[in-house]
């Protein structure tokens, strides 16, 4: 019980103190896991497992579109609501005829949106820690030329 209490509290820690963009790649990572957890429910003929499953990944989806800003996203935020629009179409049919060709589909869409996400992410904070360097050898050279001339 305690383990189980533990872990929660860590996720919710985790998830109240990461910043937006890992956040982000934290809901497609979930999406996929669910995905394939409901594939191998469906696989397996456990429908309760593939119902469940795909109802955690479903509402993620709804998640991501939902926190869509169309404002500053502009066209890229119109073409990711049509796709997780998509998806969730998708899905409803993967239920509807409990096919697993639907789910690898989705599957494939989210992990294709991930890498790119992530691959921006990290080059943003690649350019972070650069331009922090940066800051600080012109720190370190302005504090050198203050001792200098004192």
């Amino acid at each position: 019980m305690y383990g189980k209490n533990a872990h929660s509290t860590y996720q919710n820690v985790q998830v109240t103190t990461t910043d937006r963009g890992r956040l982000l790649l934290m809901m497609y990572e979930g999406a996929i896991k669910f995905l394939k957890q409901s594939r191998a429910g469906l696989e397996t003929n456990d429908m309760q497992k593939f119902c469940r499953f795909l109802s955690k990944a479903q509402a993620i989806i709804a998640e991501l579109m939902n926190t869509l800003d169309f404002e500053k996203g502009g066209t890229i935020a119109r073409d990711l609501d049509r796709l997780y629009d998509f998806m969730l179409f998708y899905l409803t049919e993967a239920n509807l005829y409990r096919d697993p060709k639907r789910i690898t589909r989705v599957i494939g869409l989210i992990e294709t949106i991930y890498s790119a996400y992530k691959e921006i992410i990290e080059g943003e904070k690649n350019r972070a820690r650069t331009q922090s360097l940066e800051q600080s050898k012109e720190v370190q050279d302005a504090v050198r030329k203050v001792q200098i001339s004192l």
